[in-house]
């Protein structure tokens, strides 16, 4: 299962050169072109209100503050203009979804109204420009089918603006499913995957080495940074162990620990030390499955890029 969801983001071939967007930071890899080794990067902050990720609105709100920072990323990397390069979409850019099906249709026609349908019944105000990036995933008892929606609109928005700083989107990618691929999955057969940004958080259920679930929810960034920090760990908190208890029920199999990746700018000590002390499960970090001589904090920070390319 763990080499169908590497190929799914490999089946392209990858640019050298990667970059990852959220509301309060811009990192970026540049991958050597023989060995794909990490040849140089940068992990840079983002000032409040530069960026806003959204499945139906404007993303980018100040593009020239967006394009310094990306020219000063550019400059670390070393990376000239006019190369192609992959792109993580923001979490709360797009929606995820995990089908079953007993069987699908052999018509790729077929198939893709299909998927369409299951994904209406989840999203009954499906936007009528909703682009579809899906990939299948053979499982025991049956076929699942992993779906990535985002609006045309969005899409094309950060396409420009790549495209206006000499920059062309060849791949593009799911943050906190590219974590995944870090993980030896024929020994972590049955955990949850937590990954936390400033605004929002996302949760993959993996049981007997296949995804069962995922899960997405918005954290509001202002609350954050009035300190309201205790707020956000309790909802946290509930829909982890929810979505254990919901995976125990459906699968007839347990969670067995809890992987976490927290990509937020400030707290984020605060906020794993809490999760830890309250979670019932072991919580270990995804940066320690990294073997990198770079520092912990670019590893965390890195990780989903670094996903992408694992």
């Amino acid at each position: 299962m763990a080499n169908k969801l590497k190929a799914f983001f490999t089946r392209l071939p990858l640019p050298i050169t990667a970059f990852q967007i959220s509301s309060r930071y811009l990192s970026g890899i540049q991958m050597a072109p023989k060995d794909k080794k990490l040849k140089a990067h940068f992990v840079l902050p983002l000032e409040p209100g530069v960026l806003t990720p959204s499945f139906y609105k404007k993303n980018i709100q100040n593009s020239e503050k967006l394009a310094q920072r990306l020219n000063e990323g550019v400059a670390r990397l070393h990376a000239s203009s006019g190369h192609n390069v992959a792109f993580l979409l923001p979490e709360l850019a797009q929606r995820v979804f995990v089908f079953a099906f007993d069987a699908l249709p052999t018509s790729p026609e077929e198939r893709e109204q299909l998927i369409h349908y299951r994904v209406k019944k989840e999203m009954p105000l499906l936007p009528e420009d909703s682009r579809f990036a899906f990939f299948r995933l053979p499982s025991e008892l049956g076929t699942k089918i992993v779906v990535s929606v985002a609006r045309t609109a969005v899409v094309d928005e950060y396409e420009t603006f790549f495209g206006q700083n000499q920059f062309k989107v060849k791949v593009a990618g799911i943050p906190s499913l590219s974590l995944c691929n870090l993980l030896d999955w024929d020994k972590e057969q049955d955990f949850a995957l937590i990954d936390i940004e400033e605004d929002a958080f996302s949760l993959t259920g993996v049981v007997n080495a296949e995804i069962a679930l995922y899960r997405q929810k918005p954290l509001v960034v202002e609350d954050m940074e009035a300190g309201t920090l205790d707020q956000k760990i309790e909802n946290i908190i509930q829909e982890v162990e929810n979505t254990a208890n919901f995976i125990e029920d459906k699968e007839k199999r347990k969670i067995a620990s809890y992987w976490i990746r927290l990509g937020m700018v400030d707290r984020g000590e605060e906020l794993y030390k809490n999760l830890k002390e309250r979670l019932q499960l072991p919580l270990k970090r995804i940066e320690t499955s990294l073997a990198l001589d770079i520092a912990i904090e670019d590893k965390k920070m890195l990780s989903p890029l670094l996903g992408q390319y694992s």
